[in-house]
């Protein structure tokens, strides 16, 4: 749960979400956020705010600073927020570093694709539970369990530097493995445009879900439903960790 609290001098917001605090400084024209992994008051937060002016955005180490600009960016800060929070609950085990990575893919590839970023975390939570060296045993791999046929038809057409997987292994990164997963919901979105129909291809194939809509017979929408209700959770602010 992401929820915000306010400096005592009303000079700073602070997002919260477990033990990880993010703050912005309201009196500067642009404003930071910084990942602090202790418990620290909102209002030494705020005082902080204040003090602390990097020369440039800080990455990595015990901590990260993203520059916000104006209206838009701030709008994209907070999506990325919100789906760092939903990551760092599923996988608390992982390094910062890590949850970052995965996070800001998710937002970069969504928005790519023109997809939900949450619907996206609502597919990975019901394939995999955030694991990401999950293999089925249909063979298919990693966050989104995308199976090395299908990634393969795929490659040439996503930007990954090269005409084809190396091997299935490959699809254990969770970058390359959302890349692939979002361009394929993407590419089934175009077929089959309901969106309970889009989940059912991904995950029955688009041959078989078209199959049974061509023959009149009943299409499983289990899937479908299973992903909808993780994709509402999260839009209300539900973690999901169970």
């Amino acid at each position: 749960m992401l929820t915000t609290l306010t400096g005592t001098d009303k000079s700073c917001e602070i997002f919260k979400t477990g033990k990880t605090a993010f703050f912005v400084d309201k009196k500067r024209k642009v404003k930071y956020f910084k990942v602090l992994k202790d418990r620290i008051c909102a209002s030494v937060l705020a005082f902080l705010s204040l003090t602390l002016t990097p020369a440039e955005p800080y990455r990595g180490g015990s901590g990260e600073w993203i520059e916000v600009a104006d209206n838009t960016k701030k709008k994209q800060v907070h999506e990325l927020l919100k789906i760092y929070s939903v990551v760092k609950t599923h996988r608390n085990d992982l390094k910062d570093a890590s949850v970052w990575a995965i996070s800001r893919t998710i937002l970069e590839e969504s928005r790519k694709h023109s997809l939900d970023p949450l619907l996206v975390l609502a597919v990975i939570r019901v394939e995999s539970s955030f694991q990401d060296l999950a293999v089925s045993s249909e063979g298919a791999r990693g966050l989104m369990q995308i199976r090395p046929i299908v990634a393969n038809a795929m490659a040439e057409e996503v930007d990954l530097g090269s005409g084809e997987i190396p091997d299935p292994g490959s699809l254990d990164d969770p970058v390359l493995n959302i890349k692939l997963g979002v361009f394929y919901l993407r590419h089934l979105k175009k077929s089959f445009r309901d969106l309970k129909l889009v989940l059912t291809a991904y995950n029955w194939g688009p041959t078989e879900t078209r199959n049974r809509l061509e023959e009149n017979e009943e299409v499983p929408l289990e899937y479908a439903t299973k992903v909808l209700a993780a994709y509402h959770g999260y839009r209300k602010g539900r973690g999901q960790t169970h």
